[in-house]
């Protein structure tokens, strides 16, 4: 009998283990989604402050961020010229 005792005892200690190691995963997995919600978040407010200092300083050629904001302007004037020829073909 002391063999099935042995052996009742290791499968109960390796489903106590497995066990602890599902609920580690879970764990850990609740925590990355945490982390990449927050990093999701901290982009957005990356996006958000560059509009700000892009409408703020858009006008201002002296600005340290007006090299950037001609980039951004130029691009912004191609998509108009684009959506321009999108619009001719549709109608012809």
């Amino acid at each position: 009998m002391a063999f099935f005792d042995k052996l009742g005892k290791k499968l109960g200690d390796a489903a106590e283990t497995a066990t602890e190691k599902a609920k580690d995963f879970a764990e850990t997995t609740k925590l990355n989604q945490a982390i990449s919600a927050e990093e999701k978040q901290i982009t957005q407010y990356f996006l958000d402050l560059g509009k700000f200092i892009f409408e703020s300083e858009k006008d201002n050629p002296e600005s340290p961020v007006a090299d950037w904001c001609s980039k951004i302007v130029s691009s912004q004037q191609t998509i108009e010229e684009l959506k321009r020829k999108i619009v001719e073909i549709k109608m012809d």
